[in-house]
C-alpha cells in the first residue's frame, strides 16, 4: 500500500485490540478491514462484500492492549477508535459516514445500503493525500478510485440506510441480489412502477381479449379455429410485453 499510507496509520495505537489466527493467504496490513472466515469464528481473512454478514472488526499493528495475546495472529480492533483504509469506490467519504467491506479486500467503503458495517468514520477521506487505484467493473469500463486511512469510531453493527424503511426488507435484498450491488430507492421505486403498470397493461389486455373471443364464440361457434388464432396471437403479444418489461425493469437495477 506504500510507506506513505502506513505512516499514516501508525499514530493508531491507543486502543485495545483481540489476537486472532490469520486465514492462510491473508497478507494483513494496519487499517485493513477483517472478517471471520466462514468455519472457524476464531481465525480472520481480510474482507470483501461477499463477507460482509461475517465482518469481525480493524487491523491495527501497535494497539496500547492486546487480549489473548497471539504471536502469530492479528491485532484486531473491536471497538474503540482507529485507522481504517478506505477508498471512494461507492461516493465520496465524509465524516459520520458508516463504512462496509467493498470489493477491494481489505479495504473499507461507504455504506449506502442496508448492510453490516464495521463503524463510523471521524473525518472525511482527503483524495488530495490518498493513492489512487485503477479498477475495472462488471461491463469492462475502467475507474480510477482513491485509497487513504481515516479516523474510525469502531463497532460492527447493522445500518439500515436512510429510506430504506419505506421498502419491505426482502424487496431490496431482491433488488440487490439480482444487480450485484446495494440498488437506491428510486431505481427500486422506478423498477416497481415499470412492473406494475406492465403488469395491469397485460391483464387488461388478456381479460378483454378473452372476454371478446367468448362473445364471439357464442353468436359464430363455426369461426371457433379463427377466434382461438387471434386469442393465441394476443396472449404472445401479452408475453412478449411482460417478457420485455422484465428486461426492462432488470436494466434499470443494473445500469
Amino acid at each position: 500500500m506504500g510507506q506513505t499510507l502506513h505512516a499514516q496509520a501508525a499514530g493508531s495505537n491507543q486502543t485495545i485490540a483481540q489476537a486472532f489466527h490469520i486465514a492462510k493467504g491473508s497478507e494483513v496490513v494496519s487499517g485493513a478491514i477483517v472478517s471471520a472466515t466462514p468455519n472457524n469464528p476464531d481465525k480472520v481473512e481480510l474482507a470483501t462484500s461477499a463477507s460482509t454478514k461475517r465482518l469481525v472488526g480493524v487491523i491495527d499493528a501497535y494497539p496500547l492492549v492486546v487480549i489473548s495475546a497471539n504471536e502469530d495472529g492479528a491485532h484486531v480492533v473491536l471497538s474503540g477508535t482507529a485507522s481504517v483504509l478506505v477508498s471512494d469506490i461507492n461516493g465520496p467519504i465524509a465524516a459520520s459516514d458508516k463504512i462496509t467491506a467493498s470489493p477491494l479486500i481489505g479495504i473499507g467503503m461507504r455504506a449506502t445500503a442496508d448492510t453490516q458495517v464495521v463503524g463510523t468514520t471521524l473525518q472525511p477521506l482527503k483524495t488530495s493525500g490518498a493513492q489512487t487505484r485503477t479498477i475495472t467493473d462488471k461491463s469492462g469500463k475502467k475507474h480510477t478510485v482513491h485509497v487513504g486511512y481515516v479516523a474510525l469510531q469502531v463497532g460492527t453493527a447493522y445500518y439500515q440506510a436512510p429510506g430504506s424503511n419505506f421498502l419491505p426488507p426482502f424487496v431490496e435484498r431482491i433488488a440487490s441480489t439480482l444487480a450485484g450491488r446495494p440498488v437506491s430507492l428510486l431505481r427500486i421505486l422506478a423498477c416497481g412502477l415499470l412492473l406494475i403498470v406492465s403488469f395491469i397493461g397485460v391483464t387488461a389486455l388478456v381479460y378483454a381479449a378473452t372476454r371478446s373471443a367468448m362473445i364471439s364464440l357464442g353468436r359464430n361457434p363455426l369461426a371457433a379455429h379463427d377466434i382461438r388464432k387471434s386469442l393465441y396471437q394476443v396472449i404472445a403479444v401479452a408475453a412478449a410485453v411482460a417478457a420485455a418489461t422484465l428486461l426492462g425493469a432488470y436494466l434499470i437495477l443494473v445500469t
